[in-house]
């Protein structure tokens, strides 16, 4: 009886490893120009930062930025050296030190912020009101939709050191700025204008704000109190605040133009021109009139922030196997960063809905 014939395994048909595309549609990809390594971001790193206010006063380029912030309180009136009234604790105040870069990452320039201990503030003594509204994000979609409709400008200002132009009604005593002390022991700042960090400095700027724009023509809309808006005769214009970032658009860029002067008379004011960077998404307009709108500056900043900028990528943010249990892991080391970053993701989500 023969012997029956073995037959050779068969070789698996392996997938074709050319990098060639397979399509054949006009648009230039990375695949037909030869790119295929995965693209890199790299953060910019804030390793120049002062560890304090004795470090940053020793370094040059740190105390004239401290030297400039000062300049602008002064020139504000912000605050009057006084005695210290008996019975009468003052609250404290900080150097806060930030490097601030452009949008496409290159430096910008170093910017030293004092800002008061507010949390040394007693409700009821020398504060009352602090809630400061925003704008809406559906009114801002709402408003850029309209304007894109219409082809109208869009233009972005950025008041310079906002919250100092607030007026306080309380009686505030704040002592001297660190590194800059004139005077005894005894002598401390008497508040008259807002400064960053006070629970009442938001409300205070915005109602003086608000009271500047509905002077110059505009009034509040009822829906969304952030919204300013101005009708006379064929000009239509729109003011949408969130803080100290401003849009104004409408259907005159003349009348826009007027109004940047009219304002800056009464606020010291940077014109940003048209809208290119706004609450963390960056504004890209393309030739045919369109507005491109993407996060990823905010989010890679975000991924530096947490140190997870060279983590890889996963389709599920974890396991979906894993099983949570109330002792299973130790307490997160930086309670105030964890906030901050669930904070930003949560701004993140909303902003991107």
């Amino acid at each position: 009886m023969p012997s029956p014939q073995i037959s050779p395994p068969l070789s698996p048909v392996l997938p074709s490893r050319t990098n060639e595309p397979q399509n054949t549609h006009s648009m230039i990809t990375r695949a037909k120009a030869g790119v295929f390594k995965r693209r890199t971001f790299v953060a910019p790193t804030v390793s120049g930062l002062p560890k304090s206010t004795k470090d940053a006063l020793l370094r040059p380029e740190w105390f004239s930025a401290m030297q400039e912030e000062l300049t602008a309180l002064h020139h504000n009136h912000t605050w009057v050296l006084t005695p210290l009234p008996p019975g009468v604790t003052p609250i404290g105040c900080k150097w806060i030190f930030k490097i601030k870069y452009n949008t496409d990452g290159s430096f910008q320039r170093n910017k030293a912020r004092l800002v008061a201990k507010g949390f040394h503030q007693e409700p009821g003594l020398d504060y009352f009101e602090t809630f400061s509204p925003v704008i809406k994000l559906v009114t801002i979609r709402l408003i850029l939709t309209l304007a894109l409709q219409r082809n109208w400008y869009v233009n972005q200002i950025d008041i310079n050191n906002a919250f100092l132009y607030g007026d306080l009604e309380e009686s505030v005593y704040m002592v001297q700025p660190p590194g800059f002390i004139t005077g005894n022991s005894n002598t401390v700042c008497k508040l008259n204008k807002a400064i960053y960090d006070l629970k009442q400095a938001p409300r205070s700027w915005f109602h003086m704000l608000s009271t500047t724009l509905c002077s110059l023509g505009f009034s509040s809309n009822i829906s969304d109190t952030s919204l300013f808006i101005h009708f006379k005769n064929d000009i239509i214009l729109f003011v949408f605040i969130y803080v100290d970032d401003i849009l104004i658009t409408g259907n005159s860029t003349t009348i826009i133009q007027s109004l940047i002067t009219d304002l800056s008379k009464h606020f010291g004011l940077k014109n940003i021109g048209r809208l290119h960077y706004f609450l963390g998404v960056k504004a890209h307009w393309t030739s045919d009139g369109g507005l491109h709108l993407s996060q990823t500056k905010y989010i890679h900043d975000l991924l530096h922030k947490a140190n997870m900028g060279s983590s890889k990528p996963q389709p599920t943010p974890m396991l979906s196997t894993s099983c949570l249990t109330k002792d299973a892991t130790t307490a997160f080391d930086d309670p105030s960063l964890y906030r901050s970053v669930v904070g930003s993701l949560q701004y993140l989500l909303i902003t991107r809905t």
